[in-house]
């Protein structure tokens, strides 16, 4: 009794905790109300198993059903959850971190921009002025040798008009003299004329003497170089003058063309700000764009735990489904040998009949002990499918934690960075650079060259940008929700490989609670590993052959061992039925064999076989006894058989 109490106050907590995960989870209760809601489905659970033993087979089957690809589904779908509500979360919230990291740090790099672009204009907005001063500094210098070289030009001018105005005086006085008095060759000629006339009257006949003095002519043939030299002063005094004012022409253009100055500006940067959003808006249009394209994996977080708790609904529903096929079906996961299936071994050994063991190459990899390591290729196969979707899940899980970490690890990182700009930024501007340029001297180009040296300190000395407004707060993973995914995700991959033996606890179940129809599943599983080393073809010989060996045909159908050989399939157990076995079959009432006197057994003994029907036997076996068994110690009315062996 005590075992019995034990039995019912595990299996009422173990349903009080699939309750409590698959619905009072997914509620936000009061504590108090909570814990009340627990106690009523304790005492419920109690209440429950302790009047059905259906009840409690079902509980006792949801521990190893946890073994089951259902159940590594749910416990999948729990890490999920874990790993939606603690890593991915917490990533979702770091991206916003980052996300108002960037645009503050867009905002500062934008304000940074505009205050270089500012420093940039500075040495040309200097050199333009300074050029527009050096401009107007040569204008008014132009200016004034322009009005000196100008009043030098009218003095020459002057002169040149003096002169040429007493040239022309004198030609006047000379034109007058020479009209009045005649040129001087002229007036020597008359004078040589009037000498020599009167020394013709004076000397008489020796008048030739006279003519010696035209020797004396040729002298004043010299004097017309007098009027020659007038002439040539009248040309030399036009030409001279018109020579000096034209030099002074081209001196005063020369000069313009030295000063005339032309500058241009053509200073083009491209770069383009929008400051029509502040930092707030930008903020907030990045939180809502990450909001809006996480959303669907938001939705999926909230489903999912429907989902999970749907993987746990599941499991409970397939160990009611397990049990129900396990009571109806003799052929449902029915490849293990059981102490059952080794009495009947035994037995058979004893009686010298035909027996299973030992079991051929291709049986041996179909059917094994129930406590073998040996796995069948069933088991085997779903061990491969098994690892195969806990390789996936695990990569996607452990890819989540690692994207969280790595953000984390990120975010940590710019933060240690912007700690150290940020204090370096606050430190004694000893990291100013001083232009290494002096101008030394005095005047208008030394003044010059030093305004444009100066204009050049501010890009020299940088625009400094205070990191500490936008040092990130990252959010730090919670390392115990990471502990926790791995313990689960190793449990999940020991649930793989130990799936196999943990489902083969169902069938120690379902025995503890329905040893009659344990004993039954052996029974047909032994008829069915005979009935499939059957020939057919012999079979059908036998029953082609004379009526001598009618006796022999009868003891296996022809029918039954397609039925073994096809019963794999469920189309073939539809079209040809479930049929019998060798060794029993449920198809025809019993006959009346011989009544024998066997042991009085307070239980059935393994030794004999059960049977409720003995249409087949008598066709398999040439002789047998039966015995009645009183229904309260075996459940239903059931004849043992106890088997000779038959003579082929």
């Amino acid at each position: 009794m005590s075992w019995r109490i034990m039995e019912v106050a595990v299996l009422a907590v173990i349903q009080t905790v699939i309750v409590n995960v698959l619905l009072l989870s997914q509620f936000s209760f009061q504590p108090a109300l909570y814990w009340i809601l627990l106690g009523i489905v304790f005492v419920t659970a109690v209440v429950s198993l302790t009047r059905s033993k259906g009840a409690r087979c079902v509980t006792m089957l949801l521990v190893p059903q946890f073994l089951s690809k259902r159940g590594r589904a749910a416990l999948i779908g729990y890490i999920f959850l874990l790993t939606v509500t603690g890593p991915t979360a917490n990533t979702m919230h770091n991206v916003e971190v980052l996300g108002e990291t960037l645009s503050c740090t867009q905002e500062q790099l934008k304000s940074a921009i505009r205050d270089t672009l500012g420093v940039l204009k500075v040495p040309f907005l200097a050199m333009k002025q300074i050029v527009e001063e050096l401009l107007k500094t040569v204008e008014r210098s132009f200016m004034k040798v322009q009005g000196t070289m100008m009043e030098m030009l009218k003095l020459v001018k002057r002169i040149l008009h003096s002169m040429k105005r007493a040239y022309d005086w004198l030609r006047d006085i000379v034109s007058i003299c020479n009209d009045k008095l005649g040129t001087p060759s002229e007036r020597c000629l008359q004078a040589l004329d009037k000498t020599i006339e009167s020394c013709k009257e004076e000397m008489g006949n020796m008048d030739f003497l006279c003519e010696v003095t035209q020797v004396g002519k040729t002298i004043c043939y010299g004097a017309k170089m007098v009027d020659y030299f007038c002439e040539l002063v009248d040309f030399i005094s036009d030409a001279v003058i018109e020579e000096i004012e034209q030099g002074i022409r081209n001196l005063m253009h020369n000069l313009e063309e030295l000063f005339r100055v032309k500058v241009e500006y053509d200073h083009t940067f491209d770069f383009a700000t929008n400051a029509s959003k502040t930092f707030a808006e930008v903020g907030a249009e990045i939180r809502q764009e990450i909001a809006v394209r996480t959303l669907p994996l938001r939705r999926t977080f909230n489903v999912l735990g429907i989902v999970t708790s749907g993987f746990f609904l599941c499991i409970v529903l397939r160990a009611i489904r397990y049990r129900k096929r396990y009571l109806k079906k003799n052929n449902f996961d029915n490849n293990f040998l059981t102490e059952d299936f080794y009495a009947i071994e035994n037995r058979r050994l004893e009686l010298n009949i035909e027996t299973v063991l030992p079991l051929t190459r291709k049986e041996s990899h179909r059917y094994v002990a129930l406590t073998s390591s040996h796995l069948t290729w069933k088991e085997r196969f779903r061990i491969a499918k098994s690892l195969t979707f806990l390789m996936i899940s695990s990569v996607q899980i452990c890819g989540q934690l690692a994207a969280d970490y790595a953000l984390f690890w990120l975010l940590t990182l710019i933060k240690h960075f912007m700690h150290e700009g940020s204090n370096h930024a606050k430190g004694p501007s000893d990291s100013a650079v001083t232009s290494p340029i002096e101008v030394s001297g005095e005047g208008i180009l030394a003044d010059t060259l030093r305004q444009i040296v100066h204009s050049f300190e501010p890009i020299v000395n940088g625009t400094a940008i205070d990191p500490s407004q936008c040092i990130p707060d990252a959010s730090q993973p919670s390392f115990g929700r990471y502990g926790q995914i791995g313990a689960l995700l190793v449990l999940c991959w020991c649930f793989a490989f130990i799936e196999p033996y943990g489902l083969r606890v169902r069938q120690l179940v379902m025995r503890r609670y329905y040893p009659d129809r344990a004993r039954a599943r052996a029974v047909w599983l032994y008829s069915d590993i005979l009935l499939k080393r059957e020939n057919l073809l012999k079979i059908l010989r036998r029953h082609l052959t004379g009526a001598k060996d009618r006796k022999q045909r009868e003891r296996v159908d022809w029918l039954d061992v397609v039925r073994a050989r096809t019963n794999r399939y469920w189309i073939c157990r539809m079209v040809l039925g479930q049929g019998g076995t060798v060794l029993a079959s449920s198809n025809h009432p019993p006959p009346k064999p011989p009544v024998c006197t066997p042991p009085v057994y307070k239980r059935p003994p393994a030794s004999y076989l059960l049977t409720s029907s003995a249409a087949s036997t008598s066709r398999r076996l040439r002789e047998g006894c039966v015995v009645p068994v009183v229904p309260s110690q075996y459940g239903k009315v059931f004849h043992y058989s106890a088997l000779t062996e038959a003579n082929e």
